[in-house]
């Protein structure tokens, strides 16, 4: 059988062969790095460089052969007694951050590529001609040891991620043969921009044989068609004799021996047609196991850069860190697993710049002076588990109390009323960082909240545990494939719904309480020691406005809401059908399924569903939009926390308040509804804050709404390009803590009760 290869260019095996030996090499160093390498680990290496230079070699790309060259040299020495050192390492991976870089260029622009940085290359490759310095430190010396004083010519990027280098190939980890199948292109598309996928031979070859067996089993069922209507021929022909009145006695019998004879053939033909259908409908199902079983990849294939991105971080910031990784070959969706890398990155650099502490640090907390930090990956309940634990100093809650009061995010007396775990959601803020200086590392306040967008984005959730005693552990749930999902599915107002398993907590039957201290509040059931809102999911659907029934009823817990619904139904795996993006943010929906029937199912968006049903005005709020004449104010902004904040404040100040997560999902409220003020944030996901405020200037209903920016960013040319796109005022998220942001609102609306 055909190898699946020969339709790839040189240069294309070149990369691929390049991908695989280049996670080799820095793998190995790493380890060889630490002391752990064995005999086996420097065998691996000097044949990664040498396979390297072998392909290189076949391609022509003679910088690379001589780089490669030398490479394989110095893994053969070593081999013979002499030892790399801590500076000798260093190079080495410098030189896999060229090879990894190579893979990101197209094969029309190599020779430009090369032209440019050739020499570069050249000059780099003779650092390895030059009489190693006596070693500093052996090759198990700490991270923190001191760099080379002299330091050779770097690539373009130092260690890039997969992300960074664009690498769309998913390898299976198997020493089988492996064939790429190409996915059909646009037109005009170029072949090297296409996305391709590899699977193992012996899989393809697996799905190949059950297609041909759908084929003939498909054609087979079709045979049967000219049988069915042969027969129906034949049954309305006797029919017909019957109906006649001037038929012979004779025929009358003969066309009722015909009918007779073609029903039982029929039942015969049913049988079988029955037994082919079966058998059709199990080989139909295995292909479909099949082929998404290849979409599943190891959940190492997404943290390929980990050891990587640990050894350098740590050494720049003094720190001796060891990295463990667990359940490394945990499946996971290809969609899912190209999403995780950056996340897990940024809780990575998190954890090494914040929660771990210095040798010296630890050894005076009486600790080891090697911190841990762990990352497993684990099927839990149908869902996909990661955490990222550090067993550093952890988040002091006096501290991150301070900082959110600093920032004007709360007042002091909402702070000291916040739980911990209350108080810890403010990290995933836009903007929020714990350290007062910024460095190369972190402390602009960016990652953590870019770890939320994407894991809520990839259909999951992320929550924060810390414990100065312990340490830090980030938790991430997702699905494990976005392919096929695990749903509950739900009735709502005889509507049928699906939500997704990964999103929920509990299923239970529970009597949610209402609060006699505030009869307006949501009433409330108790889950996991804290009392939740219960809410009808009805009205938040749009499909009804009636309140919670009384007694008992089916409620699902969803992290900090408990969603009422009429009756859960079953609990199914369903194929997952995107959306069209030109229906733009659907409130409440992610996505669309189709049921056995072959009708459309709608699958909920719980985090969209939460963030309505805590940010939407109360029942009793509602109820008085017809009778009353306060202004309505719709407020944007992608961190529940500030929303909510931003609600309960104009709330309280006497206006009506309808809440949305971002620019898009406010466009499409802003079509359907009248709202007399727009406050916005500037920095969502989908449609920003800039792009919200100039498509309603440009809309003539709403080109004269009033509008306010509320943003983190306070510099000049902030303020000068918010204005610009047409907002009356651009206020920062510190004027919570003064009458700015009040009197903006009252400046443009004028006050809640002047309007009764």
């Amino acid at each position: 059988m055909s190898s699946g290869l020969e339709d790839f260019s040189l240069f294309e095996l070149f990369r691929m062969e390049a991908e695989e030996q280049v996670r080799v090499l820095q793998n190995g160093l790493i380890e060889l790095e630490s002391g752990g390498a064995t005999a086996a680990t420097l065998e691996a290496l000097m044949r990664a460089a040498h396979s390297l230079k072998g392909a290189a070699r076949i391609v022509g790309l003679d910088a690379i052969v001589n780089l490669t060259h030398v490479v394989e040299d110095r893994f053969v020495a070593a081999q013979q007694g002499r030892m790399l050192d801590a500076s000798e390492i260093d190079r080495m991976l410098t030189a896999t951050d060229w090879l990894a870089r190579l893979q990101t260029v197209a094969e029309s622009e190599t020779e430009a590529w090369f032209k440019a940085n050739t020499p570069a290359i050249e000059a780099f490759t003779a650092t390895f001609a030059e009489p190693p310095a006596p070693p500093a430190s052996s090759p198990s010396a700490p991270p923190q040891a001191e760099p080379p004083a002299t330091r050779e010519p770097e690539p373009p990027a130092a260690n890039p991620t997969p992300h960074e280098l664009g690498h769309e190939l998913s390898q299976e980890r198997s020493q089988e043969p492996e064939v790429d199948i190409f996915a059909q292109h646009a037109p005009g598309e170029t072949r090297g921009s296409q996305r391709h996928v590899r699977i193992a031979a012996e899989r393809f070859d697996e799905i190949m044989s059950m297609t041909s067996e759908t084929l003939v089993a498909s054609r087979t069922l079709a045979s049967y068609a000219d049988d069915f209507e042969r027969r129906r021929h034949a049954v309305a022909s006797a029919l017909q004799t019957l109906d006649d009145p001037e038929a012979a006695p004779a025929s009358r019998t003969s066309a009722l021996r015909e009918i007779d004879r073609q029903a039982s053939g029929l039942a015969v033909n049913i049988a079988e047609f029955d037994q082919i259908a079966r058998a059709h409908e199990r080989t139909a199902e295995n292909l479909y196991r099949r082929v998404l079983a290849g979409r599943l990849r190891p959940f190492s294939d997404g943290i390929r850069a980990a050891s990587r991105l640990v050894r350098d971080t740590s050494r720049e910031l003094g720190k001796q860190v060891r990295l463990e990784v667990l359940g490394e070959n945990t499946r996971v969706d290809r969609d899912i697993l190209e999403r995780l890398e950056a996340p897990i990155s940024h809780l990575i650099t998190n954890a090494l710049d914040h929660g771990i502490e210095t040798p010296a640090e630890r050894v005076a907390r009486g600790k080891p002076p090697e911190a841990r930090l762990r990352v497993h990956a684990r099927h839990e309940n149908g869902r996909l588990v990661i955490s990222v634990q550090d067993d550093g100093r952890g988040v002091d809650p006096t501290e991150l109390r301070d900082r959110t009061v600093s920032r004007g995010l709360v007042t002091r007396e909402t702070a000291d009323g916040l739980s911990d775990a209350e108080l810890q959601e403010f990290l995933f803020l836009p903007g929020f960082s714990t350290r007062e200086t910024v460095s190369a590392v972190s402390g602009r306040g960016v990652g953590l909240n870019v770890v939320q967008s994407m894991v809520q984005e990839a259909g999951g959730s992320v929550v924060v545990h810390s414990d100065p005693a312990t340490g830090t552990t980030f938790r991430l749930t997702l699905p494990v494939t976005r392919s096929v999902i695990r749903v509950i599915r739900i009735q709502v107002e005889g509507e049928l719904y699906a939500v997704p398993l990964v999103r929920i907590d509990r299923v239970a039957q529970l009597e949610p309480i209402a609060n006699p201290a505030d009869p307006a509040a949501p009433p409330t059931v108790e889950f996991n020691g804290a009392h939740i809102p219960g809410v009808a999911l009805g009205p938040l659907l749009g499909l009804s406005s009636r309140p919670l029934p009384p007694g008992a009823i089916p409620l699902l817990l969803c992290g900090s809401v408990a969603f009422a619904v009429d009756r859960l139904v079953d609990e199914v795996e369903l194929p997952v059908r995107r959306l069209d993006p030109r229906l733009g943010k659907i409130p409440g929906v992610s996505a669309a399924s189709l049921d056995e029937a072959g009708l459309p199912l709608l699958i909920l968006d719980v985090e969209d569903l939460i963030q309505t049903a805590l940010g939407r005005p109360s029942t009793a709020d509602s109820d008085a939009e017809g009778a009353s004449a306060a202004p309505h104010i719709l407020v944007v902004d992608d961190s529940h926390t500030v929303r909510e904040m931003e609600r309960r404040l104009l709330v309280r100040a006497g206006y009506q308040v309808t809440t949305a997560q971002n620019g898009q999902e406010a466009w499409n409220l802003l079509r359907l509804k009248d709202y007399d003020l727009l406050i916005s944030d500037i920095d969502m996901p989908q449609m920003n804050g800039i792009e919200l405020v100039t498509k309603v200037r440009e809309n003539p209903r709403l080109a004269s709404l009033p509008v306010i920016i509320l943003s983190y960013k306070g510099r000049e040319e902030d303020r000068r390009r918010g204005l610009d796109a047409g907002a009356d005022f651009y206020l920062t998220k510190g004027d919570f803590q003064n009458e700015n942001f009040r009197q903006a609102v009252v400046d443009l609306i004028g006050a809640a009760d002047a309007a009764e």
